[in-house]
């Protein structure tokens, strides 16, 4: 995969109605290639939003932090949900 066809099939994932476990599993290969070969701050956000939406709120925390510590500014918006509702144990109003 290069960058060119990981942005296609981000395209492509958001043109469609519904998905399939492929096309779910494609959209995350691309995420993860763009964050590990470009370090994007948007995909990083995007994969926790994906993750978020699954109620997998380890791996959203994951992915929010990680484009939080890039500077991201809408990280700490999803960082924010995680805390303040508790989705990862307690609530942190602090956080």
């Amino acid at each position: 995969m290069d960058k060119k066809q990981a942005k296609a099939i981000l395209a492509d994932y958001d043109n469609r109605d519904s998905h399939t476990e492929e096309d779910d599993f494609a959209f995350v290969e691309a995420l993860r290639y763009l964050i590990d070969t470009e370090n994007d701050d948007g995909a990083m956000v995007r994969l926790g939003g994906h993750y978020y939406d699954l109620q997998r709120f380890d791996l959203a925390e994951r992915y929010y932090l990680m484009a939080f510590d890039v500077g991201n500014s809408w990280a700490p918006v999803g960082l924010g949900y995680i805390y303040y509702y508790g989705r990862t144990g307690e609530r942190d109003y602090k956080k």
